[in-house]
């Protein structure tokens, strides 16, 4: 089924009035608490997990109805659809239990990659990460920056691997180093609340942008 221009010209007004009020809801909480907010916090929740509904059937279970197992034969592909569907078992209480299958698998999936794969294969790429050259040539000589760069990130790495290195006791010797390692982690923690908030910001921008231009038109 296609949707004719026209139609979705007709309703734009429509749907930028409904996005400004969901906005205005959304950004309430920053007053307190209140019932807007939570209507338009139901409204998103509920509209989204319709949404991941229909497209998990178009994309997912519809092309294997019709192309795997009508056209090719592969029958066996409705044992995992009917699994996935036992999750929207959930809100019926006599029918509840259904949907711990679907997710004691998922869960148990999940687990058994992020020991293994998911774990092993990052951690030898970090690990590799640090094996860096510390003195940079280039073809015009030596490039003192990056050399600078591969330093300052070796010294890092080295000295919080021995600050959470518990082998032996801490002595006062120690004590300068562990100041310095405490130091270039509070700067890797503050760099990453910073991108943290800043994405946050860049949703927010968003949202300004869409109130002062596709509603209100003054910028």
């Amino acid at each position: 089924m296609t949707v004719s221009p026209e139609l979705v010209a007709s309703l734009a007004p429509a749907a930028t009035l409904v996005g400004v009020v969901m906005t205005f809801g959304i950004l309430s909480i920053l007053w307190k608490e209140n019932p807007f907010y939570r209507l338009c916090e139901h409204i998103f929740v509920g509209t989204t997990a319709a949404q991941m509904i229909v497209s998990t059937f178009a994309n997912t279970i519809k092309p294997r109805l019709m192309g795997d197992m009508l056209t090719n034969g592969q029958w066996w592909q409705i044992i995992p659809i009917a699994v996935g569907i036992m999750i929207y078992f959930q809100p019926m209480p006599s029918m509840r239990w259904l949907s711990r299958i679907p997710m004691s698998l998922w869960i148990g999936y999940a687990a058994g990659m992020n020991l293994t794969v998911r774990t092993a294969m990052p951690l030898y790429a970090q690990t590799r990460a640090t094996m860096i050259d510390l003195f940079i040539t280039t073809e015009s000589g030596f490039d003192f920056i990056a050399s600078l760069n591969n330093i300052i990130f070796f010294a890092a790495f080295v000295l919080t691997m021995i600050y959470f290195f518990f082998s032996f006791e801490k002595l006062s010797l120690y004590q300068p180093v562990l100041r310095v390692a405490r130091w270039f982690m509070m700067i890797a923690f503050g760099a990453a609340f910073g991108t943290t908030v800043m994405s946050r910001v860049s949703l927010f921008l968003g949202r300004l942008n869409f109130l002062f231009v596709d509603w209100l038109g003054i910028l």
